[in-house]
């Protein structure tokens, strides 16, 4: 058996999950499966141990950011390294994206050398702890003598 994890590609194209699958290959990750929406990623993610993610953001009925979303609220899932792709990113998207996890960016169309370098960056993370919730905390830590301590 292959020590390489199992990839899922998810990308609304088939051409593009195609492309995606045959670079991995090539990159020596043998176990490549994909789909084209969020709802059977999730399916997939669930009933198989995955070592990356690669999703491309702007999908129907789930897109990127959504599906991103779900694997981080689960904790059996939390920690998958997650990549999202897209033809063209905004700040807004990028925000949002990293916000909600995601652990690296490729434009579309990609190349070997790019892929390699992410999967590098992505696959040497760290897993993620789920964070308490933080109370608002003022930036202000003085003791005002008739206010009380900021």
């Amino acid at each position: 058996m292959s020590e390489a994890p199992p990839i899922l590609i998810v990308d609304d194209q088939v051409k593009l999950v195609r492309l995606v699958t045959e670079l991995m290959n090539r990159l020596g990750f043998p176990e490549v499966e994909g789909v084209t929406d969020g709802p059977q990623a999730l399916e997939q993610l669930r009933a198989r141990r995955y070592g990356l993610v690669i999703s491309d953001l702007d999908m129907e009925p789930m897109d990127g950011i959504q599906l991103l979303r779900e694997i981080r609220a689960d904790d059996a899932l939390m920690n998958t390294p997650f990549i999202l792709t897209e033809t063209s990113f905004s700040f807004e998207d990028i925000n949002v994206a990293h916000l909600a996890g995601a652990d690296a960016f490729i434009l579309k169309p990609f190349d070997l050398s790019l892929l390699k370098t992410k999967l590098k960056q992505v696959l040497n993370g760290r897993p993620r702890k789920r964070e308490t919730p933080v109370g608002p905390v003022s930036s202000l830590s003085v003791d005002f003598p008739l206010l009380g301590k900021f």
